[in-house]
């Protein structure tokens, strides 16, 4: 597959990402890296080299999931204080200006 700088513009473009002349070569031979070798992976257990028959996902290295807390509501009046200060609100939120990019 090629894959030129342009097409590494277009990707930054898509994901909102200023990437700089130079560094769109520079990304562009890194990311050939990474398909080529996706690529030989693929060939790999394609041809019965490889195979990947029984192996789960990878999450955590460690073996360990994280504990995971209750979603607590917490009461704040932070945001109506916030709201007060503010020097223009309609509704319960701000307004701003309105600004849109052509493209």
């Amino acid at each position: 597959m090629t894959l030129t700088e342009k097409d590494v513009q277009a990707v930054a473009a898509l994901a909102r990402l200023q990437v700089d002349k130079g560094e769109g070569e520079e990304f562009a031979a890194h990311f050939k890296g990474i398909l080529a070798h996706f690529n030989a992976l693929c060939a790999a257990e394609e041809e019965g080299r490889l195979s990947l028959k029984g192996v789960e996902p990878l999450v955590f290295t460690d073996g360990d999931i994280p504990p995971l807390r209750e979603d607590e509501v917490i009461p704040s009046s932070a945001g109506r204080a916030v709201l007060a200060a503010a020097e223009n609100v309609r509704d319960g939120f701000f307004v701003v200006p309105r600004i849109l990019e052509e493209s």
